[in-house]
């Protein structure tokens, strides 16, 4: 009966005598495969000619010593590694390296052998794999792309399984090299799969700094060698790093040098993706010694506001495997300079730069989201306006919002070192995070796609893609020892990733919420929204410098955002007749603020509201009879402060200036209003519409006299815009067409 429960345990009930006799049957193996190995090496010496090297013979050899060792792999024996060692090296890996060392395996008649040996040690290497994945009871799927499931052959001893883990492990790194071996002659597209194996290696033993340092002998240069520097960095901070590691990094650094001398001297001569990666590399290189505190200081200053201009443009300036790169360099640097016997420069300067990325990427992200919802708006898709569908289509939206992921690692920064930063965090941080968040569907809609309670809310328990991808960084050490990663749990559904996502971002604004004595951010429970309390720190004039070039950045992606939203409405025929920027002039304003509140309701167009229009109502609220004015000063105060995406105050640098002198107050007035228009038309190709009240259309038209109390534009200063390309039109005659339009639209789509 023990004997039977041995083996139900997947552990053979062994004697003494029947390990002793074992043990002289694998001694036996081992010296054979040494004496096998001695002759290998003879051979290498003395061949004169590298295709003796893969003559029948030779071949026989390497394929005898391999069928010695490989039965002191598996099942395993005391000499396990050392047999595996003979295999990779004796068998495979001194043949190729010394044909890569005479630089001959490029060429012919090299090649073709040398291709061959490297196929024969992938086919090893891959049916070693299922022999590991079944002796030692493994399920690897969603982690190896040839996986079987043999967990159903019962329980393993965790110990022996914990052995069949790492030797999975090496035998990924094995077939990662003999993938970059090959790409050296068959292209770089194997270097894709190299960098899958090793990957793959490092979710298995996530703890090992080897795999790293292989992604950044295939990174190279790459992206100004920030990704390199990425993983000889993560090689030297992990548990078990990687021998030349460091050299590797200063090598990078040393390359660096000359490149950043000439971006601080001349930094508009390079674009703001590229002078971001180059200043980058240089912090972590001045960091990595003696620190030079007018150089840090310098460095740290512009890395913020460089990183917001990466973001002018709509193009993403780096992808998302890039951007998690970036922030975790940022952390890792924040956490060096956060360290007891660190300068006083770096404790003061460095941690900022890590919190002000993040804001950047929290201003991204809104910007995308609102992008988004914005486009299936004019596109026709009315689930948005649908009482119970709006969470679902928002839900739907967010899933393809993947700058998500490097802003769910920060937040995970956040939470755990609070303690550490928290004199370097800003109301800008709380502010820019409770946009995002009141942006998402409500928290209990979240718990009922997965199935979960309300405890759950800040107890995050698989891991995603972005936690896999930073495992084994230390100061996240106590938070991820919280969550299961593959393979011991299945891959997660793209429903359930987002999902957690967004519930694992919500728990940072809950932990905002709960921070004492001075909260950052305060839950509404009935709507389940966050308001920002107060900053935690005031400003200084360094951090009020990176804010307005943030804000700046922001603020010109969010205009060519809009651009791009709204040109869904230009070019569908649905909407022919119809602009999505509309400019009102003072008398609209005053005569039908009805009507203006009716667009921004419809979400159709993107009102703005010119500084002239604002000026112009501050001075007409002082007559008394005047009650129009202040009716509309008390709605655009309320919507400005509550902040709309359909209403909004024209920016200070949106003008356009026109040629046209002024012959009076009121033409200047009008310029003043007709530069704003000028200014969107400039942006959006012409699509701009200025609202003027339909009394001054009539007017126009019958050429009759307009009455002063309302002043009308008059029919000079309506002719004025259209030269230059402006559509005027009657508020309630603009109105109207929309509702015509949007009627016939529901018609159409309905049939």
């Amino acid at each position: 009966n023990e004997y039977k429960s041995y083996l139900r345990m997947g552990v053979a009930f062994k004697s003494e005598s029947d390990q002793n006799r074992e043990s002289i049957v694998a001694k036996k193996y081992y010296r054979a495969a040494l004496e096998a190995s001695h002759q290998c090496d003879n051979i290498l010496k003395s061949s004169k000619n590298l295709l003796e090297i893969f003559s029948p013979e030779n071949s026989q050899l390497r394929d005898k010593l391999r069928s010695y060792a490989e039965r002191l792999v598996v099942p395993p024996t005391i000499y396990t590694r050392k047999g595996e060692d003979l295999i990779w090296k004796k068998v495979f890996y001194e043949i190729l390296a010394h044909c890569r060392s005479t630089k001959t395996h490029q060429s012919e008649p090299i090649k073709l052998p040398y291709r061959t040996h490297i196929m024969a040690a992938v086919g090893y290497y891959q049916h070693l794999l299922l022999k590991l994945q079944k002796h030692y009871s493994l399920n690897l799927s969603g982690v190896l792309d040839f996986a079987v499931d043999y967990t159903k052959r019962g329980p393993i001893n965790e110990e022996e399984q914990g052995e069949g883990y790492r030797a999975v492990h090496r035998t990924l790194l094995y077939l990662g090299d003999l993938a970059r071996y090959r790409a050296e002659i068959e292209g770089e597209s194997y270097h894709l799969l190299s960098a899958r194996f090793y990957k793959q290696a490092l979710v298995i033993c996530p703890l090992e700094g080897r795999p790293h340092n292989q992604l950044g002998t295939l990174a190279g240069n790459d992206y100004e060698g920030v990704e390199a520097a990425y993983h000889y960095m993560r090689c030297l901070s992990s548990q078990v790093p990687f021998p030349g590691a460091g050299d590797n990094l200063k090598a990078i650094f040393n390359k660096n040098i000359a490149l950043s001398k000439d971006v601080m001297c001349n930094p508009e001569s390079y674009q703001p993706p590229k002078r971001f990666l180059i200043c980058l590399l240089l912090l972590a290189d001045k960091l990595s010694g003696p620190v030079s505190v007018p150089e840090v200081e310098q460095l740290v200053k512009s890395l913020g506001g460089d990183f917001a201009d990466c973001y002018t443009d709509t193009k993403e300036p780096f992808s998302i495997s890039l951007l998690l790169k970036i922030v975790t360099m940022a952390i890792m640097l924040t956490e060096n300079a956060l360290a007891p016997n660190s300068d006083t420069i770096q404790h003061n300067l460095v941690p900022s730069f890590a919190i002000e990325i993040m804001i950047t990427l929290l201003g991204i992200a809104v910007q995308q989201i609102k992008e988004k919802i914005s486009c299936n708006i004019f596109s026709g898709n009315d689930v948005l306006t649908h009482g119970a569908s709006v969470e679902e289509k928002c839900l739907q939206i967010l899933s393809t919002v993947s700058i998500l992921l490097p802003i769910k690692v920060l937040g995970d920064w956040v939470k755990v070192r609070h303690h550490l930063i928290i004199h370097h965090i800003t109301g800008g941080l709380w502010g820019s995070l409770a946009e995002l968040l009141n942006l998402f569907p409500h928290t209990q809609m979240l718990l009922n796609i997965l199935n979960e309670n309300a405890s759950c809310v800040n107890h995050q328990k698989l891991a995603l893609p972005e936690d896999i991808a930073v495992r084994g960084l230390a100061p996240l050490s106590s938070l991820h020892s919280q969550l299961i990663f593959p393979p011991k749990t299945p891959p997660l559904s793209l429903v359930e990733e987002f999902t957690i996502r967004l519930l694992c971002l919500r728990s940072l604004g809950q932990f905002a919420a709960s921070l004492r004595p001075k909260p950052g951010l305060q839950l509404n429970p009935n709507n389940d929204m966050y308001n920002v309390i107060q900053p935690m720190i005031p400003q200084d004039d360094r951090s009020r410098s990176i804010t307005e070039r943030t804000m700046k950045a922001m603020a010109q992606q969010k205009l060519q955002l809009d651009i791009k939203s709204l040109e869904f409405c230009v070019n569908s025929n649905q909407y022919d007749s119809l602009s999505p920027f509309l400019v009102p002039v003072t008398s609209t304003v005053c005569l039908h603020l009805r009507t203006v509140k009716l667009l921004v309701a419809t979400q159709r167009s993107v009102i703005i509201i010119p500084k002239q229009v604002i000026q112009d109502l501050d001075s007409l609220k002082k007559c008394r009879e005047n009650h129009y004015s202040r009716e509309a000063i008390k709605y655009f105060e309320s919507m400005f402060k509550n902040g709309s995406w359909w209403l909004r105050l024209q920016g200070d640098q949106d003008i356009c200036p026109v040629k046209e002198q002024p012959t009076s107050q009121e033409m200047l007035d009008f310029l003043n209003i007709l530069s704003c228009c000028l200014f969107l038309a400039k942006k959006s190709q012409g699509i701009v519409t200025l609202l003027v009240p339909d009394d001054a259309v009539s007017a126009a038209k019958n050429n009759t006299v307009q009455p002063l109390y309302a002043n009308l534009p008059s029919g000079e200063m309506m002719d004025l815009a259209k030269r230059y390309g402006i559509r005027v039109e009657g508020a309630l005659e603009f109105y109207s067409k929309w509702t015509m339009s949007n009627r016939h639209g529901k018609i159409s789509r309905g049939k």
